[in-house]
């Protein structure tokens, strides 16, 4: 059986930036990274999509993880339809 728990996206914001953490990855935003912006926006928006990609992106999946979710939209959108 595949224990998923550690699979949770958790988000610490500090006066020196916002820590991102996922499955056995960390990563920190510092407030000069020009992400800081967006993640502050998305956070106070209750969105978590930017968070995601920028993990992503940051592993090298950008153009991957992208068009994947850029289709699955697309999927959801037909079945409104």
């Amino acid at each position: 059986m595949k224990d998923d728990s550690h699979n949770r996206l958790a988000i610490f914001r500090s006066d020196s930036g916002v820590t991102l953490s996922f499955g056995q990855q960390t990563y920190f935003i510092e407030s000069a990274d020009p992400f800081h912006n967006i993640a502050l926006k998305a956070l106070e928006q209750d969105d978590y999509i930017p968070f995601y990609v920028e993990i992503a992106r940051r592993e090298g999946l950008g153009a991957e993880f992208r068009d994947a979710l850029i289709s699955q939209v697309r999927e959801l959108s037909e079945e409104e339809d």
